[in-house]
């Protein structure tokens, strides 16, 4: 009987200890931590019986549960937007949940240049998801999903052999060609004012302001993407563009000329 009460008396110390801390949900276990901060790829913490600090993936983390009751969802922390080009590259996502890209379309496979001696900085990985989301947003992708890499372990620790960073960009939905056919209606005729370009390998985008003639003489569509078939004065090279992206007052296209990947704003 004595054992039962001091074993009942020990359990209710347990969870008077436990709801008095923050807790990290995992797949199949669960921290009871407080939680320092919440990083773009990791959340650090640190145990209640020492002042150690960890960091864990947050690709590997379902929620954390706050000592107040707050729930912090990661994949709520996920909010996707409609990406115009490389104008608002900054609304483009990186995450490391596979799940976050399965109702999108896979739009091609990025890899920048990785610095192992810098890769311990916090300011250097936010410079490289920065170079991701501008390739990611040139190609008219919202979603840059980065898995699992010697360049980026889940313990921190990096391989010194990996000279890129991967990752794969998606977009949540990819214009139609219904909903290019309704918004220009028989017009084929139009004014493009604005252009950047970034060249093949180099992590900085460049921007031309520009009044050129876009001209298009066939649309087709092929494999869920549509391209369109014409002129753009100034780049008489170029006579293939990708749609990319559908908005009010304009629509954007993609194109690759001379190691250059291109975004071509026209107005409607």
């Amino acid at each position: 009987m004595n054992k039962i009460i001091i074993f009942s008396l020990l359990f209710f110390t347990y969870l008077t200890g436990f709801c008095q801390t923050d807790t990290i949900f995992f797949k199949n276990q669960k921290i009871s931590c407080k939680v320092l901060k919440i990083k773009t790829d990791s959340i650090n913490y640190k145990l209640v019986t020492s002042e150690t600090q960890y960091a864990v993936a947050k690709k590997d983390v379902d929620k954390i549960i706050y000592k107040n009751g707050k729930v912090f969802s990661v994949k709520e922390d996920i909010r996707i937007v409609h990406v115009d080009g490389v104008s608002n590259f900054n609304d483009v996502v990186i995450t490391f949940t596979p799940g976050d890209t399965i109702k999108s379309t896979k739009i091609t496979d990025l890899n920048i240049s990785f610095d192992f001696e810098e890769s311990g900085q916090s300011k250097y990985l936010e410079k490289a998801y920065k170079q991701l989301k501008i390739h990611a947003s040139m190609l008219g992708a919202n979603i840059v999903y980065i898995p699992e890499q010697g360049a980026l372990s889940a313990a921190g620790i990096t391989d010194s052999s990996m000279t890129d960073l991967h990752g794969i960009a998606y977009c949540s939905s990819v214009p139609t060609l219904d909903e290019f056919d309704k918004k220009i209606g028989d017009k084929t005729e139009f004014n493009a004012t604005e252009q950047w370009y970034l060249p093949k390998g180099k992590p900085d985008v460049y921007q031309l302001y520009f009044n050129g003639k876009f001209i298009i003489s066939e649309i087709t569509e092929s494999e869920g993407f549509v391209y369109i078939n014409g002129e753009l004065k100034g780049f008489p090279k170029a006579t293939s563009f990708r749609l990319i992206s559908i908005s009010p007052k304009f629509f954007t296209v993609s194109f690759e000329l001379n190691n250059n990947v291109y975004n071509v704003q026209v107005n409607l």
